[in-house]
């Protein structure tokens, strides 16, 4: 992902001590945020209210915080990694054009 100038991030309501143990038992290299409080789902529209959980999602944000690209499902949700790179290539053209 360095080469495209993007950075990856996990966040979850888990804490940081499941993140851990997480990434730890599936060899993730990627550091893993604590939304503990919901305020990252709320912000990005993604907080499943009635199961106090978020839904499944990808968002794609430029170096200006600005929202470029997302999508949000349900479990069985299948991601297109893709189409998450084809539209990491279009926001480093918009970048540099």
């Amino acid at each position: 992902m360095k080469e495209r100038g993007a950075e990856i991030l996990g966040i979850s309501a888990d804490s940081h001590f499941c993140h851990q143990a997480f990434a730890e038992s599936r060899g993730v290299s990627f550091p893993l945020l604590s939304d503990i409080h919901r305020t990252a789902m709320r912000a990005y529209g993604v907080h499943d209210e009635e199961r106090n959980v978020a839904f499944r999602s990808t968002f794609v944000v430029d170096r200006d915080g600005v929202l470029r690209w997302g999508q949000a499902g349900d479990r069985q949700m299948v991601r297109d990694g893709s189409e998450i790179l084809r539209i990491l290539d279009l926001v480093g053209k918009i970048r540099r054009g």
